[in-house]
């Protein structure tokens, strides 16, 4: 087959060679670049720099095997999705096919890969990073769009301002294919998540599941495509939930809670079913706490109940102990110190007993050190700051943390220090953290933490603590728009 000729060189970076018994569509590094680490805020859950790169200098032939590359999927697999045979997509990636040229079919292959198509600005300007402010950019873009094929101007301003969302139909028949897909671009999604937050993901999570769920509704599938298909597009709920929720967008949030719901009972997926009760549970001691509303955290009390129902066959400690974190800080809310105690022994009971095959990656983090974080929360809703400041401290030193959890529990530090009354601490801690947000971090959920810290610095603020003020109001306002 052509693409595992002895001469092929990796089409990302141009320069290493692959191995005949390669069957991957880049290097190693190459790999690791398109999969793990955007190093850039993306504009979608496959976007990357050399990504980016491949469509500057408008080499097709590579935004194919990355695109390929990133998803992890093989040429027949990719072929399914895009409705093109596997020997067309070995041509494209060998450079001997330009059907990839045509602009009707790259818009239709983004459309299908539900790529937003603003992301095509590098292909027409050439630029890497490119942003449209003026008349003479939209001008270049518009002349550079001329040999793609004729598209006119209004139809161009559409596409770049992104008010056009991905315009393909769900498909005819839907195969493990498309399945596959959904997954990679679902894992991909919480990657992103853990070190960017949810602003910048929440759209394209939104995306990815309203198609799904138009997939499930509207093709046709085998009985156990059809399985597949209707528990993955409950967990895209879920994280398009879960996006919404960090994002601050309580109501959409409990909106596609509800949806997740629904569809991972439909599925039958006990784990799945725990996943969304647990993260109900989490947004409604989020109401108890900022609308002071005892009932929510009474709310978050059942939905511990019904996703311990649905987990009382699943052996995972680290998902028991995940209910038992959640039902303690419910009672903190409730002001019962002995249930909150009773509960941060249970999960820690748990979390000794080790790991379990049937542990789920999304309970990773429920390690002794999410255990100290609730401990800690949970002394601040107890009116104990000083304890949560100490606490807290604790939880930072566990560098495996992902850097979203450490931006969170370092504003929440923040947050706790300005309540037990050092002001001047509470700055330093919250400096550390507000230069990221709105850039690198992307979480309304961390910004909201500081919340205290600003109306203290406020009054007045002085030195650093301008400088605070100053940037918290600027990532505010960035988040705004994401």
């Amino acid at each position: 087959m052509g693409e595992q000729s002895d001469d092929r060189v990796c089409p990302a970076c141009c320069i290493t060679r692959l191995s005949r018994y390669n069957t991957d569509p880049l290097c190693g590094a190459c790999l690791v670049a398109v999969r793990d680490r955007p190093g850039m805020s993306p504009a979608w859950p496959w976007d990357s720099r050399l990504l980016r790169q491949a469509l500057a200098r408008a080499d097709m032939a590579a935004v194919m095997a990355i695109l390929r590359g990133a998803a992890g999927m093989s040429q027949l697999e990719f072929g399914h999705i895009l409705g093109w045979s596997q020997s067309v997509i070995t041509k494209i990636e060998c450079r001997k096919r330009e059907t990839f040229y045509d602009i009707r079919e790259i818009l239709r292959v983004i459309d299908l890969l539900d790529m937003p198509r603003q992301a095509l600005l590098p292909l027409v300007t050439g630029r890497v990073d490119p942003r449209l402010e003026t008349d003479q950019d939209i001008a270049f873009w518009e002349d550079a769009m001329e040999p793609l094929g004729q598209v006119g101007r209004r139809e161009f301003t559409v596409m770049v301002s992104g008010l056009a969302l991905a315009a393909a139909l769900p498909p005819e028949r839907v195969d493990r294919a498309h399945v596959r897909y959904l997954r990679s671009s679902l894992v991909r999604l919480r990657q992103q998540d853990a070190t960017i937050g949810g602003g910048t993901l929440r759209t394209q999570a939104m995306r990815l599941f309203v198609r799904a769920r138009a997939m499930l509704d509207e093709s046709n599938y085998t009985e156990q495509v059809g399985r597949e298909l209707l528990t993955v597009t409950a967990d895209l709920g879920l994280v398009a939930a879960w996006l919404a929720y960090d994002s601050g967008d309580q109501v959409s949030a409990r909106a596609l809670y509800s949806e997740a719901e629904l569809l991972a009972g439909s599925a039958g997926d006990s784990k799945l079913q725990v996943h969304v009760y647990a993260n109900m549970a989490q947004q409604a001691i989020h109401m108890a706490r900022s609308a002071g509303r005892r009932g929510a955290a009474r709310e978050a009390l059942r939905y511990i109940d019904r996703a311990a129902d649905s987990a009382r066959y699943i052996p995972s400690s680290a998902l028991h102990a995940l209910l038992a974190l959640r039902q303690a800080l419910a009672y903190s809310y409730l002001g019962d110190t002995v249930a909150f105690c009773a509960a941060i022994t249970r999960a820690r009971r748990e979390v000794d007993h080790g790991p379990h095959d049937s542990d789920e990656s999304w309970t990773a983090f429920v390690t002794h050190s999410e255990i100290i974080g609730y401990e800690a929360m949970g002394a601040v809703q107890l009116h104990r700051p000083d304890d949560a400041v100490t606490l807290y401290r604790t939880v930072l030193e566990d560098n495996s943390r992902s850097p979203r959890d450490r931006a969170y529990y370092r504003a929440r530090l923040a947050a706790a220090l300005c309540a037990a009354g050092d002001r001047h601490g509470a700055v330093v801690e919250g400096l550390e953290v507000v230069g990221d947000l709105g850039t690198r971090l992307t979480s309304t959920r961390v910004l909201n933490e500081l919340r205290p810290v600003r109306s203290s610095a406020g009054l007045p603020a002085v030195d650093h603590e301008q400088d605070f003020c100053e940037r918290f109001d600027a990532a505010e306002r960035a988040l705004a728009t994401t």
